[in-house]
């Protein structure tokens, strides 16, 4: 059975997890004019449907009509799919150029492609939200590659003239010493690099899309349900597994499969940080969960390693670099594990808190001239 269009208006506001009050703001009606609307009094204004139709995330054929109508593609559409061609396939001829061409050059033509992509999203194109979502993660990707690859040869080039290869070396000796807080320090600022950088370019694609003084970004601060913070407690569930290893009375079993405990801990954790989320309006943040779950098997790379398993007297003894390859080192939590959870929970609740809206500059109207002074303005005896 066909929906009327009060059906479809509170279907789509409740999808879209909006009041009636809201959905007034909005608009700039009263929540009765709303209420009307929803129980089949009344029918808005022929120049409030596409507002009306913005503010719920729909078309307005969507809104008048259930039957949804079979159209073909039109140029727009054809110049909208290209936007995307040039936005996201210039990262990947980013990966591909990048495998024998310099760096640099690979750079600024994935740049070149992603203004482009941003040229026709602007002139010729709707200006989709899933462009501007799509075309930020690419360019994150981008730049985390960029800033990783630019900052190791910074340093095989300062410390060790051209080898990266003795750079390995020397990472590798510093997680197997328990110094891999160094390593997480170095990643976090790589990673503070590539958000930076990616800010301040889609912020500059922003001011150009929208026209430059025409809006701005205003920060705003929200206080999210608790069912939203709860997914941050599971980096410090990761980071309290190993604290399991810390038993001196364990089987050397027990240390010979910790990656696949690990993974099966975190999947576990994955599963039970998204239950929170299950409800209405919450389930687009399941697949963050399960992102900030994947980051957390970063912690592999955290462990020290204090003992080792000798075959020869099938004992625990005190681990050292120096010992032979038959020695096999058993790892352990570190101080760097809950400083890493630490960092992924702050990432979750700020994202869950902080939020960027899209606020119209209104240009100032002089004020009007009072009614004495224009009179004397105008008057001929004067």
């Amino acid at each position: 059975m066909e929906q009327s269009f009060s059906e479809r208006l509170k279907q789509y506001r409740r999808d879209k997890n909006l009041t009636q009050q809201e959905l007034a703001d909005m608009l700039g009606v009263s929540n009765k004019t709303v209420s009307r609307w929803e129980s089949g009094g009344g029918y808005p204004d022929v120049p409030l449907l596409v507002p009306l139709a913005r503010a719920l995330g729909v078309a307005v054929d969507d809104l008048l009509d259930g039957e949804k109508p079979i159209r073909s593609l039109s140029r727009a559409d054809w110049q909208s799919l290209l936007s995307f061609a040039f936005a996201l396939g210039g990262g990947v001829l980013f990966y591909l150029l990048d495998l024998f061409m310099p760096m640099v050059l690979c750079y600024c033509a994935y740049l070149g492609c992603m203004a482009y992509g941003v040229y026709l999203q602007k002139y010729y194109t709707y200006h989709s939200r899933w462009f501007q979502i799509s075309n930020a993660l690419m360019c994150l990707a981008v730049n985390l590659t960029f800033v990783t690859k630019t900052v190791i040869a910074a340093v095989a080039l300062t410390l060790f003239g051209s080898s990266q290869a003795m750079l390995g070396a020397s990472v590798q000796g510093l997680l197997l010493s328990g110094k891999g807080g160094s390593i997480l320090f170095g990643a976090l600022a790589i990673l503070v690099g590539a958000v930076g950088l990616t800010a301040v370019i889609q912020y500059l694609v922003f001011r150009w899309s929208s026209g430059g003084d025409a809006c701005r970004l205003r920060l705003v601060l929200v206080r999210p349900p608790i069912r939203r913070l709860l997914p941050g407690l599971v980096p410090w569930l990761a980071a309290a597994f190993w604290l399991f290893y810390e038993r001196p009375d364990l089987p050397v079993a027990l240390y010979e499969g910790q990656e696949s405990a690990f993974s099966l801990c975190l999947a576990i954790l994955a599963v039970l940080g998204s239950l929170p989320l299950l409800g209405r309006g919450h389930r687009r943040w399941i697949p963050a969960v399960w992102c900030m779950t994947a980051l957390c098997w970063g912690m592999i790379g955290l462990r020290v390693y204090k003992i080792a398993w000798s075959p020869v007297t099938q004992r625990l003894i005190p681990y050292s670099t120096t010992l032979g390859s038959i020695y096999e080192p058993l790892g352990q939590a570190s101080w760097a594990m809950p400083l890493a959870a630490a960092a992924l929970c702050a990432l979750w609740v700020l994202l869950q808190c902080v939020r960027f809206s899209r606020v119209e500059k209104r240009e100032s109207v002089p004020p009007e001239t009072p009614p004495e002074e224009a009179e004397k303005e105008h008057d001929p005896s004067e």
